[in-house]
């Protein structure tokens, strides 16, 4: 009898390990569908994203697509040729500014020495519209000179604006603004973007002689030649 019931027990507990396992073969199986259904709503989901990027892309492509390129500048077209050259000797004659013997930048002593006595002594506040004056009136002293009575009696009106090219597009909107038809006479050479800059604020342009090659130098004669013809009213 305890034979009989101790092989009852274990035919009892051997069903029930069975129907265990089944059961956790059934999670396993249930699990893998499940993982497998999330990473199909994955790609799924992830393949819809890049479609409408695609589209997305697509669209801001056509909205810009009558924007024309612009031409390349000719003298920052130097510095990508001697970037691109290998020779070791080479020198790079595009931008104007100094280098040491190694082509190396070199910083004036000089600018080194401004720094020093600027930095820090200032608030990094707003400036007025017209800029920082001080700089302004010391600009138009260095230019003009200290005793120039244009400067002295405040002839000349100054302010102050980022780089040469936004020298130029300020005055350029200025001109078209408050001289519509006066011509601004341009240097020969200058920067290729000054003509775009007059041309885009709709300022008629001429020219005038600067550069003499002969003597690589400032064309004197020439250029007050020039001036002596312009219409008045014009502006250098």
């Amino acid at each position: 009898a305890g034979a009989d019931t101790f092989g009852g027990r274990h035919v009892r507990e051997s069903a029930r390990e069975s129907k265990r396992e089944g059961e956790r073969e059934q999670e396993r199986e249930m699990l893998s569908a499940s993982r497998s259904n999330v990473a199909k709503t994955g790609h799924a989901a992830l393949a819809a994203a890049v479609t409408s990027a695609r589209r997305t892309m697509s669209s801001v492509v056509d909205f810009w697509s009558h924007v024309e390129e612009a031409p390349r500048d000719p003298i920052l077209g130097v510095t990508e040729k001697f970037l691109a050259d290998a020779n070791p000797d080479k020198i790079n004659l595009g931008v104007g500014a100094y280098r040491d013997d190694e082509g190396k930048p070199v910083v004036l002593d000089c600018v080194r020495e401004a720094e020093r006595r600027i930095m820090g002594s200032k608030f990094m506040e707003y400036l007025p519209m017209g800029g920082f004056k001080e700089f302004c009136d010391h600009s138009l002293r260095l230019a003009y000179g200290e005793t120039n009575p244009l400067v002295s009696g405040n002839k000349i009106a100054a302010v102050q604006s980022l780089s040469g090219t936004g020298s130029c597009r300020l005055m350029a909107d200025f001109m078209h603004k408050f001289k519509p038809g006066a011509k601004v006479y341009i240097t020969v050479p200058t920067w290729s973007n000054h003509h775009n800059i007059w041309g885009d604020a709709l300022v008629e342009k001429e020219t005038f002689r600067y550069y003499k090659p002969e003597t690589r130098g400032l064309d004197f004669e020439g250029m007050m030649a020039d001036i002596a013809a312009a219409d008045g009213g014009s502006f250098f």
